[in-house]
């Protein structure tokens, strides 16, 4: 590829190619009903695949970029592990890092042995409103 592609494009293309894959991980989870612990592990797997196979592959490109929208995606995904009352001091402690409908996606998934008491998208809300 190299010989048919200047190392400028190839940046390009895959640097956007992951950047396209990172906001594809963040959106599906709208589309979820439910997911156990093993599709969260999967999902960040799959992430760390990813990182690995666009930075092998093209030593030039901005890894610092590319680690830094896949790392976003695992710690999203692996927020849905955490119980509630973590996963809303997480949101608080770092308020700008998802937006307000990636946060209200995160209750709206059923998790394996997550129970979110009815008050929780009422405080969730609040969490939001004070932005």
């Amino acid at each position: 590829m190299a010989l048919f592609v200047a190392r400028v494009k190839r940046n390009y293309i895959f640097g956007g190619i992951c950047a396209i894959a990172a906001n594809a991980f963040m959106k599906a989870l709208a589309d979820m009903k439910s997911i156990n612990l093993f599709g969260v592990q999967q999902i960040c797997w799959n992430s760390i695949a990813l990182e690995y196979k666009a930075l092998a592959a093209i030593p030039s490109i901005d890894s610092e970029t590319i680690q830094q929208r896949l790392d976003r995606v695992r710690t999203y995904y692996e927020l849905l592990n955490m119980p509630f009352e973590a996963l809303l001091a997480f949101i608080t402690k770092h308020e700008n890092m998802f937006t307000a409908t990636e946060c209200t996606n995160l209750l709206k998934v059923q998790v394996s042995g997550r129970e979110i008491p009815t008050d929780v998208r009422d405080r969730l809300s609040d969490i939001l409103s004070h932005r």
